[in-house]
């Protein structure tokens, strides 16, 4: 006996597909998103006006087609949909995402190891925010991309050691913010935003994600979903033993920095970011410093090393680097990938490796966004 389709679930299908093409193509016609979803022009008609009517789309232009002009459709920009803390070891910066997908930086502060005083600031800074941004009822969340292992589903950190924060219910701590809570690593993060903005990885099997923060983090997708593991600690890479230490010693660049800590302090870096303070290491080994370029060479020598374990162990389609600094590969990748074929038949392995494609802001900040529209979708 053939099974009846539900009208009502059909409706609400139709709409996520409308939806998921506007918020990864930024805007379109009602023409184009009859061609590209598959769905009747009447439908895509109805369907429009009654995402219009929610509040959900907006018109956003016409087009300047010879002939007759298309009204063009986008998510709207009228609520913000994420508050978002990204939360590393030295800085927390603070963004708003909208429904299109898109975001914007609006705060930061050091972060402090004392989460009473970290929760105060975040709750300051709240409250200043929802002064500015409007938000919406069951859309609008507030999520914290966090350095450590995170329980997704209880909303818990269960272990940060960089900030020696340990089993942090974040649903409680910011119940008073009277908005959902939701928490997830940074690694992860940041795999979420490219998987949805990134057709490589999106269409993958199997893809890495190596996180260069203060530390060095790694995030793991199979199928379409981020592999957590039995407690979270699924592609948490810079806890693997190397050499009788952990990873991180070899490979955070917190550590590579403070290798040239004196000479960053006598320069325009010394109060900068973290990405700023590696664009002036970048800087001498340019001009040719020996010192700069001996340390960097057997950073990248670890780094491919990494890379070669990474591609034997999981075999992915693409290893995306990237974080707080989000240009390695593009500055080193003829060396690392010369030093990484030294161990690897480039011949079997062609995996794909690449900086992530967001260059001026952290991915899991974007990924932080990314996280709420997946939530609205299936729940819609």
């Amino acid at each position: 006996m053939t099974k009846k389709l539900n009208p009502v679930s059909m409706k609400k299908e139709n709409k996520r597909i409308i939806l998921r093409y506007l918020m990864e193509k930024g805007k379109a016609s009602r023409a184009e998103l009859s061609k590209e979803t598959g769905l009747a022009q009447s439908a895509v008609w109805r369907l429009i006006g009654e995402l219009e009517d929610n509040g959900l789309l907006e018109v956003v232009g016409i087009s300047a087609n010879i002939g007759r002009s298309s009204v063009i459709y986008g998510p709207t920009k009228s609520f913000v949909t994420s508050i978002i803390y990204n939360v590393e070891i030295a800085e927390t910066l603070v963004a708003v995402g909208y429904l299109d997908g898109s975001w914007e930086v609006v705060d930061s502060f050091d972060t402090q190891r004392d989460f009473e005083k970290f929760k105060n600031t975040v709750i300051n800074s709240f409250e200043k925010i929802t002064k500015e941004y409007p938000t919406r009822n069951h859309i609008s969340k507030v999520v914290f991309s966090l350095p450590g292992i995170v329980n997704y589903e209880k909303k818990t950190l269960m272990c940060a050691p960089n900030l020696n924060w340990r089993d942090i219910d974040f649903g409680k701590e910011f119940e008073e913010l009277g908005m959902e809570i939701f928490i997830e690593n940074d690694a992860n993060l940041s795999m979420l935003a490219e998987r949805f903005f990134s057709p490589d990885v999106k269409n993958s099997k199997v893809a890495f994600f190596l996180y260069f923060g203060e530390g060095i983090g790694g995030a793991i997708l199979v199928n379409g979903n981020i592999v957590r593991g039995r407690n979270s600690a699924a592609g948490e890479i810079g806890h693997v033993s190397f050499c009788q230490e952990e990873l991180e010693r070899y490979l955070s660049p917190m550590r590579l920095l403070g290798t040239f800590e004196y000479a960053i302090d006598n320069s325009y870096a010394k109060n900068s970011t973290l990405q700023q303070k590696f664009n002036y290491l970048k800087s001498l080994w340019g001009e040719g410093n020996e010192e700069v370029k001996k340390v960097l060479e057997n950073y990248i020598k670890h780094l491919a090393i990494t890379l070669r374990n990474i591609i034997y162990f999981i075999n992915p389609d693409v290893i995306i680097l990237g974080g707080l600094i989000n240009d390695i590969h593009e500055i080193f990748g003829n060396l690392i990938e010369e030093e990484l074929y030294k161990f690897l038949d480039k011949t079997l392995f062609n995996t794909v490796i690449r900086d992530t494609i967001f260059e001026d802001v952290p991915p899991s900040l974007v990924g932080g966004n990314v996280l709420v529209l997946e939530h609205f979708l299936r729940t819609l």
